[in-house]
């Protein structure tokens, strides 16, 4: 079957989980404070000298406004450079704090997510830390690492799981074959936006602190998350007061219209912890997916232009059904498309899917089907689709 058409089938399935495609994938714009001055209200302007107990002399209208006009302006722009300044490195420290807690606290969340098609999925999400001492006295004592552990639970339709140990992810789906992955984290609990150092992203993106708000009946910072160009989507990040953690990511686009919403509706940090790690130590898990990192097809192709800060994180074959897929995964730490190539051609040439922030383009080269797969904007994929070229021999 052509993958193509294998995406689409899934991804149009009505309880399909948003099929990340195990196959390497995954409100206010930015200012100065204005300043003016209004010379029509003026008539005088007077300066005071300090040993003196009246005002020294009057300065003519039109010098009073040259003054005006030049130092003002100056010192306002000074203080709102320093202002930004101040709060972008707010922001980025906030960040941090919450991609440090994402990862290490205990938590329980029940959340919703949602595109700009209403299409909405529920879902019950509970983490052990890496780092916390109830990972370590409730563990089974046959357990030698202290990874941090986790279980997204779909809350509607099929009674879907995904379960994270020992840096391995698992899913089970009761409407198809179970299979797991190596990978530290589940993915579709908490986008890619959330683990990383904010500060190497500062050459890429804007962060502006946006004010407080609530949300889940709990008090949060607004942080937005603006893109310095037009190649990707913007975020605006909620964050919890007192733990730091994500209570709810809007993935806004270019028009600044809402793509896609993950929103926390009921949050708990007392949750039974003994009994969710004993059931992810005794659970028996399907064998991991085949996936050669060697020989990969793409290696006679190559991207002559990538959206600036993308790099490519990873490079493998894989074995999706029956069909020999050759991926090479690129990303800048918040977003991230796929490349795959395989033999099978499509009709016609040229297809599109749209869900939410994801995109999937299908083209057709030199008798190969190229599939882009990707949380950027059409435009950008297309453009990354046009400049992939067959290598020259050697």
């Amino acid at each position: 079957m052509n993958l193509f058409v294998i995406i689409n089938n899934r991804l149009s399935h009505k309880g399909a989980d948003k099929n990340r495609l195990i196959i390497g994938q995954r409100l206010i714009n930015l200012f100065f404070p204005p300043y003016f001055t209004n010379h029509n209200r003026l008539n005088h302007i007077t300066t005071y000298q300090p040993n003196q107990n009246k005002v020294a002399k009057t300065l003519p209208r039109k010098q009073g406004k040259t003054l005006l006009t030049l130092f003002f302006p100056l010192l306002s722009l000074l203080f709102s450079s320093v202002c930004l300044a101040t709060d972008t490195d707010d922001a980025i420290n906030l960040l941090n704090k919450m991609n440090n807690a994402v990862q290490t606290q205990n938590y329980q969340i029940n959340f919703i997510t949602q595109d700009k098609n209403q299409y909405v999925t529920t879902f019950e999400y509970s983490h052990i830390g890496a780092t916390t001492p109830e990972s370590l006295i409730h563990r089974n004592s046959n357990v030698k690492n202290n990874d941090a552990a986790a279980h997204l639970l779909y809350l509607e339709g099929p009674a879907k799981e995904i379960i994270l140990h020992h840096n391995i992810t698992s899913y089970f789906q009761p409407d198809s074959a179970s299979f797991s992955i190596t990978s530290p984290r589940i993915v579709e609990a908490f986008p890619d936006v959330i683990y990383n150092d904010f500060k190497q992203l500062a050459n890429t993106y804007d962060f502006i602190l946006l004010g407080k708000t609530r949300t889940a009946n709990r008090s949060v910072q607004l942080i937005r998350i603006i893109a310095k160009d037009k190649d990707r989507y913007n975020y605006v990040v909620w964050i919890d007061d007192e733990t730091y953690l994500p209570l709810r990511i809007d993935l806004i686009d270019l028009n600044n219209e809402l793509l896609q919403q993950m929103k926390v509706v009921e949050f708990n940090q007392n949750f039974d912890k003994k009994k969710l790690l004993n059931y992810i130590d005794n659970r028996t898990y399907p064998i991991l997916l085949a996936i050669e990192k060697k020989n990969n097809n793409l290696d006679e192709w190559q991207l002559t232009w990538l959206p600036t800060g993308f790099k490519e994180i990873a490079a493998y074959n894989i074995s999706f059904y029956n069909s020999d897929i050759a991926t090479k995964l690129f990303s800048d730490g918040v977003f991230s498309f796929t490349v795959n190539i395989s033999d099978e051609q499509t009709t016609p040439t040229n297809q599109l899917i749209q869900q939410g922030g994801r995109t999937i383009f299908s083209t057709n080269l030199n008798k190969k089907n190229i599939i882009i797969i990707g949380n950027l904007p059409l435009t950008t994929i297309e453009r990354i689709a046009q400049n992939i070229t067959e290598k020259s021999p050697s």
